[in-house]
């Protein structure tokens, strides 16, 4: 046998030990993808004489040096998403697991992820990604579905703060909204502008809704940044989540992160005011600065449009309430005892909580009581000091 002929069936060898090795890494992976390639591969590698081998052993090598970016340094082969959540921890960021947006980790706001934590993920059949808000991280969350609106924010902003586009991270899901993931000198809770939208329902579902909305470490907040973001019923993908210029937690560390004062955050909120009502949009939030969640404004003589029966006042909805075992079912009714336009019977939930009566703003996310609920002035200045920064 002539050396030559050795060292292709060496080669071979060699060349069909590294595809096995790729198919049964593929094997433990959700995503078939680099399973079916491997195939491939080897189809035309065994395809003696056809001109094509080449070109497959270049697709061998560049699958195998991407394969092996998702090896652990003990030489343990992870998912792609492992190996994300692992450079995020690395980076100084806190790594959750999430279903899409929503963290499934019991007492995650408290709870702190080691490396060795983030490994036993690898097995989980849950494809998402989040980061906690903790310390200075802050994130600017641009919900507008209007790109024009995205892009006039941003140019104005970046010309205040130029850093938050230079070092800042742009997570997006291929559409317009964005969140702007930076640092900030002053935690915060959370701070918004008016949410806006156009025509005259700003309750039809089919009416898109535009909103600034920032957060800080204060309040107990997270952020999805990796994997699937939306599901159809079937439970396929519709997208993911994705960043802008391949800067994102896993590949930049935190401390490079700008950190930018407090006011910038304001200022995005007071910004997109401004081009939302020059834009010529409808407001439906009245609230500005740090949001209000709660309005102690009702009375008792208040009139509330109910769906299932009709206009009620607030002391006739509480005795109804009560009566329904304390209020454990929920009724809907319009805004219309706070904002005319809202008209909608469906737009608002009734509930009971530890306020008594409550009826909850599913636009604005602001829950409005009894005047006479509201606490005091002492308990008022308690919660204010628990917003502050205590290094300040």
């Amino acid at each position: 046998m002539s050396n030559t002929r050795e060292i292709y069936i060496s080669q071979a060898f060699g060349e069909v030990a590294q595809l096995t090795e790729l198919i049964e890494v593929s094997a433990t992976r959700d995503d078939d993808a680099d399973g079916i390639a491997t195939i491939e591969i080897l189809k035309d590698l065994i395809a003696e004489g056809r001109e094509d081998a080449n070109e497959a052993r270049e697709k061998l090598h560049a699958l195998r040096g991407r394969r092996a970016a998702y090896r652990h340094p003990s030489g343990r082969v992870m998912q792609e998403r492992t190996a994300f959540r692992l450079a995020m921890l690395r980076n100084g960021f806190q790594p959750l697991l999430t279903d899409c947006k929503r963290p499934i980790e019991k007492g995650w706001p408290k709870h702190t992820v080691d490396e060795a934590e983030g490994l036993s993920w690898d097995r989980s059949a849950l494809l998402s990604t989040g980061v906690k808000l903790d310390g200075d991280l802050a994130v600017i969350d641009v919900d507008v579905a209007d790109a024009s609106l995205v892009e006039t924010l941003a140019d104005a902003l970046g010309k205040s703060f130029p850093t938050l586009f230079e070092r800042g991270l742009v997570r997006h899901t291929g559409g317009s909204k964005e969140a702007w993931i930076t640092r900030v000198d002053e935690p915060f809770r959370r701070l918004a502008s008016r949410r806006w939208y156009r025509g005259s329902d700003p309750d039809d579902p089919a009416v898109p809704k535009h909103l600034v909305e920032c957060f800080g470490s204060l309040g107990t907040r997270q952020f999805a940044v990796d994997g699937p973001h939306a599901r159809n019923q079937a439970g396929e993908v519709i997208d993911e989540y994705r960043f802008a210029g391949g800067a994102s937690p896993a590949t930049t560390p935190r401390a490079a992160l700008p950190v930018l004062p407090r006011a910038a955050y304001e200022q995005a909120c007071d910004l997109f005011d401004e081009i939302a009502q020059a834009a010529g949009l409808t407001a439906i939030s009245r609230s500005r600065g740090e949001a209000e969640l709660r309005r102690f404004e009702l009375d008792a003589d208040t009139e509330i449009e109910t769906r299932d029966h009709g206009a009620m006042t607030v002391a006739e909805l509480e005795r109804h309430m009560r009566a329904r075992h304390n209020g454990t079912t929920t009724m809907r009714c319009s805004g219309s005892f706070h904002d005319r336009t809202r008209v909608r019977t469906d737009s608002h939930l009734i509930n009971w909580g530890r306020y008594g009566l409550g009826i909850y703003d599913t636009m604005t996310e602001t829950t409005w009581h009894r005047r006479t609920r509201a606490p005091s002035a002492t308990f008022a200045f308690l919660e204010q000091l628990k917003g502050r920064n205590p290094l300040k």
